[in-house]
């Protein structure tokens, strides 16, 4: 008797995990929690401008992950968002977790020599260098392809753009997009050129091949080098049409231009003091360099931290007992990528929680380009919770009217008789009514519902939400759906 009451004592004081999976984040009823499980499925959020979308379920979620300890990285399209978060973790007692990465801090990344260096597998591999060089070009171009619709021109990008990585690479220094400008512009642009002594005296890009000559010690660097040394001696220089040469090498400066000069170059092209692990410690790293004060730098930049931050998140080692961590976006549809897809797929096993917030489908299916809604599909089919506000977009009404679902509900109808003419008797009676009850196929929640949702501010500053998450039976709610008031000044949600 004094063996197990003894045991049972020692197991009350084992420390239970604070990032258990199970652990409730957010009640939405008295009985419905919204756990770390279901954060890291994924959480999208829709409402109009003036919803109430971030000061109701979205400071709901952002005040649940900063109790509980997350780390996180935040991206910013407005100018107030930075102020915002600061709010929050003066609140929720995290300040000195928060981090601003702007051009006043004193925080730097170098995100190029970041990917050449990192720890993880698959790190220094040129590919993923590649990768992530055209995802900051395709953001300073608004998100789609490099040159248009014709892929010649992106395939061409990465062709010049791997044949310097792998230069550099092998001659063991340091990449930044200061160096590979100066090594594409230091190119021969004829074979005559590629021969001439003067040329190779004064060509950083000459004096790069001789050093990874130098250096290479085994097959498969010599064989990559064989490869890099003919595109730029031949290829480069020789057989390529000098109009296509021209505009492959004016596709990448003109890009990246913005990134060799001022405080970008300052921020990216310097050092590294700050990488995106520190958010695995419970750093919050704010991104303060918002898109509509820097424009297509800006939200290059940011697509630049959320590439190298998606990936290592990916190829860490993590388990149930990892800190969870999270990825903000307010106005998602400025930061959306081709991975973001792969990434959500398996976010949830690496304790990663998305949060995405927009007003419409058709924000998103803007950012991706026409004819991609197989991609929008694929984006709006994988989080599992999705909060819907106030909203008066058609089309995201209808979506979500079909994406509840309908259910079966019985509809009650009346009927009156009365004798017949020649029944003397029963007309002297009165009508008899009689009501039956039919089951019929009705959505749970109608389109047009979600346009008389409250979206806060005085007298009440509570915010109407409906919340839909997929496999979920709410004990108070309807199936997979619940109504919930999300009250803007104070931290926790409650039931309608």
């Amino acid at each position: 008797m004094l063996r197990s009451m003894l045991k049972s004592r020692h197991q009350r004081k084992q420390p239970t995990n604070p990032w258990s999976p199970e652990r409730p984040l957010l009640h939405l009823s008295s009985v419905d929690a919204w756990t770390i499980r279901d954060a890291c499925a994924g959480t999208l959020i829709f409402g109009d401008t003036g919803s109430g979308k971030t000061s109701g379920s979205g400071q709901a979620i952002a005040a649940s992950m900063l109790r509980a300890g997350f780390g996180g990285l935040v991206l910013t399209v407005k100018g107030n968002e930075t102020d915002r978060w600061k709010g929050y973790a003066e609140r929720w007692g995290r300040a000195d977790d928060l981090v601003i990465f702007s051009p006043e801090g004193p925080h730097r990344f170098n995100f190029l020599e970041y990917e050449r260096t990192r720890a993880t597998r698959g790190a220094g591999n040129t590919e993923n260098i590649i990768e992530l060089l055209v995802a900051a070009v395709n953001a300073c171009k608004g998100g789609h392809a490099v040159s248009g619709q014709d892929p010649y021109w992106d395939k061409a990008l990465r062709q010049i753009l791997r044949n310097a990585v792998d230069a550099l690479r092998l001659a063991g220094q340091s990449v930044s997009i200061e160096r590979l400008a100066r090594i594409i512009h230091s190119a021969p642009y004829s074979e005559a050129q590629a021969t001439d002594p003067a040329w190779q005296e004064r060509s950083d890009l000459f004096d790069v091949l001789v050093t990874a000559n130098e250096r290479a010690d085994n097959e498969c660097d010599r064989h990559t080098l064989r490869m890099a040394t003919s595109y730029w001696l031949e290829e480069f220089a020789g057989t390529m049409d000098p109009r296509t040469r021209g505009n492959i090498v004016s596709t990448f400066t003109t890009t990246v231009d913005g990134f060799l000069r001022g405080e970008l170059h300052t921020l990216f092209g310097t050092t590294t003091t700050l990488t995106p692990e520190a958010t695995f410690e419970g750093k919050i790293i704010v991104l303060d360099l918002p898109e509509k004060q820097f424009h297509d730098l800006g939200r290059a930049a940011q697509v630049v931290w959320k590439y190298c931050w998606q990936r290592v998140v990916e190829e860490t080692p993590r388990n149930n007992e990892s800190r969870p961590v999270f990825l903000w976006c307010d106005e998602a549809q400025h930061f959306l990528t081709p991975r973001d897809p792969s990434f959500l797929q398996t976010a949830r096993e690496q304790k990663a929680c998305t949060v995405y917030l927009t007003q419409s489908r058709s924000n998103y299916l803007h950012a991706l380009g026409q004819g991609q809604q197989a991609a929008l599909d694929s984006l709006l089919g994988i989080p599992k919770t999705k909060i819907f506000h106030c909203n008066g977009d058609p089309d995201t009404n209808t979506w979500a009217e079909k994406l509840i679902s309908d259910d079966w509900k019985f509809t009650a109808s009346t009927s009156t008789s009365t004798g017949g003419a020649d029944d003397k008797k029963a007309q002297d009676k009165a009508p008899r009514d009689s009501v039956s009850m039919q089951p019929s196929r009705a959505p749970k929640v109608y389109a047009a519902e979600f346009g008389a949702l409250r979206s806060g501010g005085p007298p009440g500053n509570v915010v109407d939400g409906i919340v839909f998450q997929s496999g979920r039976r709410f004990a108070r709610g309807d199936g997979n759906v619940i109504r919930v008031s999300f009250p803007q000044q104070i931290e926790k949600a409650v039931k309608a």
